[in-house]
């Protein structure tokens, strides 16, 4: 198992740490992709997974191990089920805002989304993707590798979120006065309060009104004892994922800051789109998973 511990300027690779929650990412996604009642398409997930040469994180591999592990047949179905509902919702209000009037896209920790790659962009959309150097380096060889053809202009900022990002971003030819869209998906738990804080104030530094946010987060403080799925199968330990568990209303902070905000569980997601019956009570669905909620915000 992958050694995870967390600890203040930390790096990771795409196959360690909160690197590897990206390769996990892609593999939720992926294996959504091959169900027949997948409720998303993402056909660069799986290239994206092979590429990072972990033979025991593929499509293939976990599938196999499942058949015969309950433990991990639960794991599975909380990722999938996880990656599912939250990149289907993400999808349809991005797809709404850019056609609207957001022609800008800033993925905050953009990890292995192929967003870029794989959504229909209106004409004149740029879309900016921030993560660590190690990180926007190996998808853009693998996007170049499996000759992805964005209709955006796909920009990269090779830039840690822990440092001037967005004088990275505007150097990357960002501007501050156009309506955005901004998405920091799977990124405030691995955040302090503090730095949490940090990073929506300087979004909304320069987040004029038409401008809107997605971002997922837990109601209440995030709770190791509440990941009741098995995560040792994809090589990670939750517990040295996070760096505090403190509390931070994200969407309280967002409505007294100039944006209206709105937020709903995953799992109504799941079950709007048929994903289980009586989906809030049922038991393949981990209080860990029941505590996530999306929040879409909108500046005023």
């Amino acid at each position: 198992m992958q050694t995870n511990q967390r600890s203040d300027g930390d790096q990771w690779t795409i196959t360690s740490s909160v690197g590897r929650t990206a390769l996990l990412v892609a593999l939720g996604r992926a294996l959504e992709s091959r169900r027949d009642d997948a409720l998303i398409d993402d056909p660069f997930a799986e290239s994206l997974v092979l590429a990072a040469g972990d033979a025991d994180i593929t499509p293939t591999a976990v599938e196999e191990r499942a058949q015969d592990d309950p433990d991990m047949t639960r794991s599975l179905e909380f990722l999938t089920d996880m990656m599912a509902a939250r990149t289907l919702r993400i999808d349809d209000e991005i797809r709404t805002a850019n056609a609207d009037r957001c022609r800008q896209v800033v993925l905050l920790a953009s990890g292995l989304d192929a967003r870029a790659a794989r959504i229909p962009w209106t004409p004149g959309t740029t879309v900016f993707e921030v993560d660590q150097p190690a990180v926007i380096g190996f998808k853009d060889e693998v996007l170049d590798e499996v000759g992805a053809r964005p209709s955006a202009t796909r920009v990269s900022v090779a830039c840690d979120l822990r440092d001037d990002w967005l004088s990275a971003l505007r150097s990357a030819d960002f501007a501050d006065d156009v309506p955005t869209f901004w998405l920091a998906e799977g990124l405030l738990p691995y955040l302090r309060p503090a730095d949490q804080e940090r990073l929506l104030t300087t979004i909304t530094s320069v987040a004029p009104s038409g401008s809107v946010l997605m971002l997922d987060t837990t109601s209440g403080p995030i709770d190791t004892d509440d990941w009741d799925v098995d995560a040792t199968g994809f090589g990670v330990s939750v517990e040295d994922l996070f760096l505090d568990t403190g509390e931070f209303d994200a969407q309280q902070w967002l409505e007294e800051h100039g944006w209206t905000a709105t937020s709903e569980p995953v799992v109504s997601v799941l079950g709007e789109n048929g994903r289980g019956s009586g989906i809030t009570s049922d038991e393949r669905y981990s209080a860990m998973i029941g505590k996530v909620r999306i929040v879409t915000a909108h500046r005023r």
